[in-house]
């Protein structure tokens, strides 16, 4: 029997009753590493635990409630729409945000499928496939479909630690996208209060920089933020972007929020028949970690060999092939 599972999320209900988001839960020997939730708005990562158990995010906080733990988003998408021959005009979407930020319309990310399969004795790809989905209007009653993604996350669990990493492949839909700039992109992380650097958490990069004023805006390899979670335990969690990421600014918020972002300066045009790939690696551990053992599982990182991955049928495609792992329709 494996030591990876996939498992969905068990809550009795009273008859009639039914659930309104779901969740799935990546286990190792029977303890959480992640879970993979929706919510109305968005498909996230949430919980994202430690070998011990402790989570080191927080789901959906009370000062930004679109801040869902491990997230991915885009506040500025245009995407270019034919309505007569030659002619096309300009649709303007926020997946970020969810309600109408600064005139553009609130969409959609819905996972509507997942599959997994064990690369090796302690690694599991995790895909799933998500539609970024527009808001209802005239003559697109349910929505118009703006991008397909195809979303890879390896997870790789530890006893000291855990390795996670997530790639996003976007592809248009309904016309030619511009994304960004924008300031709200593209990999969100917000961290529990007690990792929050103003709530006791230590943030540091790559040039050992520490605290938010020194690190937001900086550029660097990583970032790492390490803490006393509960009493008299301490833990932390590191990030690294890969490098078809870019090498943007970091931005870090007090209240715990980590920001890798490609697209804040500069747009980037995607065309139809094109693709657009991002990606991170997180590092969520137990014990307190100093700056050259990042720097050692950093260089690890710059060193792996991360295989490509096959995205799952959309809809309108053949069935998906058989990955030996196993799936799970979202409908």
């Amino acid at each position: 029997m494996s030591d990876l599972t996939v498992e969905p999320e068990r809550i009795d209900l009273p008859p009639g009753a039914f659930y309104k988001s779901r969740r799935h839960y990546v286990r190792w020997r029977g303890r959480t590493v992640i879970g993979l939730s929706q919510n109305a708005f968005r498909a996230y990562l949430f919980p994202v635990c430690t070998p011990s158990g402790i989570p080191l995010t927080e789901e959906s906080p009370v000062d930004h409630p679109h801040h869902n733990s491990v997230w991915i988003g885009a506040d500025h998408v245009d995407c270019q729409l034919p309505y007569a021959d030659h002619q096309q005009e300009t649709a303007n979407y926020n997946f970020y945000v969810q309600e109408t930020f600064q005139g553009r319309a609130a969409g959609r990310m819905i996972a509507h499928a997942v599959d997994w399969q064990e690369l090796g004795p302690e690694h599991l790809r995790v895909v799933q496939d998500i539609e970024w989905r527009g808001p209802a209007e005239w003559g697109a009653p349910g929505g118009r479909s703006i991008v397909r993604e195809s979303r890879a996350i390896d997870v790789q669990p530890g006893e000291a630690a855990h390795t996670i990493d997530i790639r996003s492949r976007l592809r248009p839909c309904s016309g030619d996208l511009q994304l960004g700039p924008t300031r709200h992109a593209y990999f969100g992380i917000r961290l529990i209060e007690a990792l929050r650097p103003s709530g006791g958490g230590t943030l540091i990069d790559a040039q050992r920089r520490r605290g938010v004023s020194a690190v937001d805006g900086a550029r660097s390899d990583w970032v790492h933020v390490c803490g006393e979670v509960i009493r008299n335990q301490v833990a932390g969690l590191a990030c690294f972007p890969c490098g078809h990421t870019g090498s943007g600014p970091w931005r870090v918020h007090p209240w715990g929020t980590i920001d890798v972002n490609p697209l804040q300066s500069q747009p980037r045009a995607l065309r139809v028949g094109e693709q657009l790939e991002y990606g991170i690696r997180l590092v969520v551990h137990d014990e307190p970690r100093d700056a050259t053992q990042i720097a050692a599982l950093h260089q690890a990182f710059q060193e792996r060999t991360l295989a490509d991955w096959q995205d799952l049928a959309t809809a309108g495609d053949a069935a998906a092939p058989s990955r030996g792992g196993g799936s799970l329709d979202h409908g």
